[in-house]
């Protein structure tokens, strides 16, 4: 790992934050020095030039350059001038032979003065400034021509100004800037770890290397799982799916972003954030050829309803397992009460050959088969789901295996591919509800025991109802009757009925009761499919 990411975000945020000021400072400090400087430059410069005019024009000068003066006045009087001026270093006083008449050190008094740029102020120009060096190492002077009453140039007068004036004033500023830039560096660094702390509670108290590594980890998980899982905002956007959702419901890879109804049309997902009520083992009516269900559960943030996240499970193969083994045990429940069926029948032909009567066991042998042949044939003709023609099959053979009558109702019908539940479904529903009818009819002292199984399928409605000529469900049984435990045949029992109540929300259906003592008892299991919204204008 490198030293980066081995740094916390407080780290880096600070040396962010230093090097944004150090980079500022440094920009600021030379625009700021060239800017000063230029403005000092030009002050300087108007002040040397106002100092040398002024002085130019003093009767002192004057006459000291014509002998009216005495050299000590003029060095008394210029002396006094530079130590009251700041901006003043020296004074030089030269005649029209370039000879030096004052300076501040006595010692060039009266020699010739070095350089070029007095003899402009000697032809009668100025005052000007010039960066010639002096003669007592002056970097900037001013040059002014000094004139008799008549105007006519009897010498000249410099002002100059050392380096160390300019260095003073670039000195100043710097440590201005810096000044600056410390303060700005302290606050910058108390303002990084203001924002380090704000980042690492946002990232859950974690570096953001290792939060990412915990994010790319989580990733992997959610596209290892088998179970597929979508997600979306408030606003019905798809902001995540995995790979395992993305083969199930065929989505493109560019999903991620785009509206739910354009990926996926027949998504109910969005449901969930008008409701804000999860929903479980909803099945996927819109997927044929594979059997999914889904659970659908929303997303708050800060109390707020955010989005919906669904998940997938593909329930093809294992479905399809049940199914076969549910068709198969249906099968041989059906075949052990034939078996214990046809022993008894067998008996009483025995006992009819035994007394002489073989035209009435013929007789009985005939009538046996045709009405075994035409239940089963009329059960197969009109359910035409395997699994629930063998459960009915089954069914009515352990129900006269007991004495009871269970009859299929002639309007019944049911398609091989039905759309309303799942085979498992409609064995769990049907299978329960017989079985709880026949256990009621066997304990029950009736002699007529019937049971009576309905099975409407339309376009938009599926209905299921069996009715037995049992005792009746007591009164404040009926409330409680499809909770777990609920059950009149002792401890252990009433799983059956919630087991039922459980598919029938699982698909969004409905049902109801009713039940007279003495008379017997009939549930209705109802399914009706969902209008579309209407269209806004």
């Amino acid at each position: 790992m490198s030293k980066q990411a081995r740094s916390s975000i407080r780290a880096q945020l600070l040396r962010l934050s230093l090097s944004i000021v150090a980079v500022s400072v440094a920009i600021t400090l030379a625009g700021t020095l060239f800017v000063t400087l230029q403005g000092e430059q030009t002050a300087l410069d108007n002040n040397l030039v106002n100092s040398a005019s002024v002085l130019s024009q003093s009767p002192l000068l004057r006459q000291a350059l014509e002998g009216e003066a005495s050299r000590a006045e003029l060095a008394e009087f210029l002396d006094a001038a530079t130590a009251n001026t700041s901006d003043i270093d020296l004074i030089l006083v030269g005649d029209t032979q370039n000879i030096l008449r004052y300076a501040p050190d006595s010692a060039m008094v009266g020699r010739n003065y070095p350089g070029d740029a007095q003899y402009r102020a000697l032809a009668g120009e100025g005052p000007y400034t010039s960066n010639e060096t002096g003669p007592l190492g002056s970097e900037h002077s001013a040059y002014a021509p000094i004139r008799n009453r008549e105007g006519q140039v009897i010498g000249y007068v410099v002002v100059g100004l050392y380096l160390r004036s300019l260095a003073s004033v670039t000195l100043s500023t710097v440590l201005r800037v810096l000044a600056m830039g410390a303060l700005a560096a302290v606050v910058a660094a108390l303002l990084a770890q203001r924002l380090s702390r704000r980042i690492k509670t946002a990232l859950l108290g974690y570096e953001p290397d290792a939060f990412a590594r915990r994010f790319l980890q989580r990733e992997d998980i959610l596209e290892a799982l088998e179970e597929g899982i979508l997600a979306i905002d408030k606003e019905a956007r798809v902001i995540f799916f995995n790979a395992a959702a993305a083969q199930m419901l065929s989505l493109e890879p560019d999903a991620v972003g785009r509206p739910l109804r354009a990926v996926y049309p027949a998504s109910t997902l969005d449901r969930i954030l008008r409701t804000g009520v999860p929903e479980y083992n909803v099945s996927m009516k819109s997927l044929r050829e594979v059997q999914i269900l889904s659970d659908r559960v929303p997303i708050y943030e800060d109390g707020k309803l955010a989005g919906a996240v669904g998940i997938f499970r593909n329930r093809t193969e294992v479905a399809r397992l049940a199914d076969d083994l549910t068709g198969v045990r249906h099968m041989v429940d059906a075949m052990r009460a034939y078996t214990h069926e046809f022993m008894n029948k067998l008996h009483v032909i025995l006992g009819l050959l035994q007394i002489g009567e073989p035209e009435k066991a013929q007789a009985y042998i005939m009538d046996t088969t045709r009405t075994q042949r035409e239940a089963v044939s009329r059960i197969m003709h009109q359910i035409r789901e395997p699994s629930v023609a063998a459960l009915l099959v089954g069914k009515t053979s352990r129900a006269a295996e007991l004495g009871i009558s269970l009859t299929l109702d002639r309007e019944s019908v049911l398609s091989a591919d039905s759309a309303w539940l799942s085979p498992d479904a409609y064995v769990t529903v049907l299978g329960n509800l017989i079985e709880n009818a026949i256990e009621a009819l066997n304990q029950s002292r009736r002699v007529d025991k019937s049971i009576s199984v309905s099975i409407r399928e339309g376009a938009d409605s599926l209905l299921l109802c069996v009715e037995d000529t049992g005792p009746g469900i007591p009164a404040g049984m009926r409330r409680k009757l499809f909770q777990r435990g609920t059950s009149t045949k002792g401890a252990g029992r009433g799983t059956g009925l919630s087991l039922v109540r459980e598919v029938v929300d699982a698909y969004r259906g409905q049902i109801r009761v009713e039940s007279e003592q003495g008379v017997g008892t009939s549930i209705f299991v109802s399914f009706r499919r969902e209008k579309p919204p209407a269209a806004k204008e």
